[in-house]
């Protein structure tokens, strides 16, 4: 007959799964990264993108296939601006994950990347309005008058973005005061 196990044997071991996940999403990171930079060019260029990627861009897709020369890429570029604040966004968010998979989780550094990742998706909803107004006062700059257009887009979704990006610098700082204040506790001893 064997002996019934201690309860403390049958817990998992958090720090294990804390590795194991902040791996995965380590990689997981990566790939958003590649997508968040290849979505609008993919969007212009690859058929059958439209339709699922555009119920946020301020102008449509003909509008911008309609452009050549310096007005299709720079257009584009004012497009790709909340694209490329958010990858970094999600960069730093994949420093952290790394950090965690290395058993760095309460320091200042690990930290400062889930702070810098909300800072990133604050700015990323904040300019998005903006760079949409631009990419559709280029794409139609060389229209005849009255036919220009300034668009701006917000959404619901704009709303909660801005709540989460709020939330996690809040987090962030949390966090930050509670490693600070361990690491005052630990010179004590």
């Amino acid at each position: 007959m064997s002996k019934p196990q201690k309860p403390d044997t049958l817990k998992p071991d958090t720090l294990k799964n804390v590795r194991a996940i902040s791996t995965v999403l380590y990689w997981v990171c990566a790939l958003a990264i590649v997508f968040e930079i290849c979505v609008i060019p993919l969007v212009l260029y690859v058929p059958g993108w439209v339709e699922a990627s555009t119920s946020q861009m301020t102008i449509s897709v003909a509008d911008i296939e309609a452009l050549d020369g310096w007005q299709k890429i720079a257009t584009m570029a004012v497009m790709m601006i909340p694209s490329f604040v958010l990858a970094y966004g999600i960069y730093r968010l994949r420093k952290m994950f790394g950090a965690f998979a290395h058993n760095s989780i309460f320091n200042a550094a690990t930290i400062g990347h889930l702070k810098a990742f909300g800072i990133a998706l604050l700015i990323q909803t904040l300019i998005s309005p903006l760079t949409g107004a631009a990419s559709s006062a280029l794409a139609t700059f060389n229209r005849p008058e009255g036919e220009r257009f300034i668009s701006i887009g917000l959404s619901n979704a704009d709303a909660h973005t801005l709540f989460l990006g709020g939330l996690i610098i809040v987090i962030a700082w949390v966090l930050g005061e509670a490693a600070r204040i361990d690491d005052e506790n630990r010179s004590f001893v």
